[in-house]
């Protein structure tokens, strides 16, 4: 109730006492505050329930689901945000999902290969790479100005946490063409979020106008997208610049792997090393 502090004050009340019929005073409400990482709102005690198992689990380790539409299903850890409070888990079927960390639990690396003998892989119609510019793959194809150089069939390859470059001169009067941004959020499997340099959100960005940036620092975290590995977190160590190709070291298995340009990408997120 509104409480006047002076005498006839809001046209009615006295001083000190409330306004309406019960004339009474009602304490203001205190709202508990949460916290809130990237669009998902946790309670303090999530966050601390969080924090613990992100330093329990590792890369590579096996988990299992214990809640969602996944639930009771064992997974391969690729990737941990302490930021977020997510992980990125591949299922026995090698679909890829992102899961909150206390929506897992320590897992079963037989039980994992188990569920992986008797399930079916899904249609892989949502995926495809980029075709980078600087891939072999790509000489002799012509591109049309402000069109990135992609599959026609539009097929999802975003993933947060990743350094790409805008290459549209159409896409917002051609501001950030040909400048390098960082995925902070998936809107669809087709559209993102991105950070400029300069800190500003930049929304509903298309993968269509986007390319892969490869680092050129060796040991500098990059993900791997390319079918046999993809999600995976790797470090670089040589850039075959002649070739369109890089080769990496798997941060989970240690594998050598080589790849092409639109295979991999910087990561810029948290690697448990």
């Amino acid at each position: 109730a509104v409480v006047s502090t002076q005498s006839g004050h809001y046209g009615r009340g006295e001083k000190g006492k409330g306004v309406g019929r019960n004339r009474k005073i009602v304490a203001p409400i205190d709202f508990d505050t949460k916290k809130r990482t990237l669009g998902v709102t946790i309670h303090e005690e999530e966050a601390a329930e969080a924090d613990r198992l992100f330093h329990e689990f590792r890369l590579g380790d096996y988990v299992e689901i214990i809640g969602g539409n996944d639930k009771g299903k064992h997974s391969k850890v690729l990737s941990l945000s302490l930021e977020t409070s997510r992980c990125i888990l591949r299922l026995p079927s090698d679909e890829i999902v992102d899961v909150a960390i206390i929506g897992i639990k320590k897992g079963s690396r037989e039980e994992y290969f188990k569920q992986r003998d008797s399930a079916e892989c899904p249609a892989d119609d949502l995926f495809a790479l980029p075709v980078h510019k600087g891939s072999s793959d790509n000489k002799n194809k012509t591109v049309t100005p402000g069109v990135a150089p992609i599959s026609k069939k539009k097929k999802a390859w975003l993933h947060r946490d990743l350094k790409v470059r805008i290459v549209s001169e159409d896409f917002l009067n051609g501001r950030y063409y040909c400048k390098k941004v960082d995925i902070v959020d998936i809107i669809d499997p087709v559209s993102c979020v991105c950070r400029s340099e300069s800190g500003k959100l930049i929304e509903n960005v298309p993968q269509s106008i986007l390319e892969t940036v490869i680092p050129k620092t060796k040991g500098s975290l990059v993900m791997l997208l390319s079918k046999a590995n993809r999600f995976e977190i790797a470090e670089l160590e040589e850039k075959d610049s002649k070739m369109g190709a890089v080769i990496c070291i798997t941060l989970i298995e240690k594998d050598v792997v080589t790849v092409k340009y639109e295979e991999v990408c910087q990561y810029i997120g948290d690697a448990v090393r």
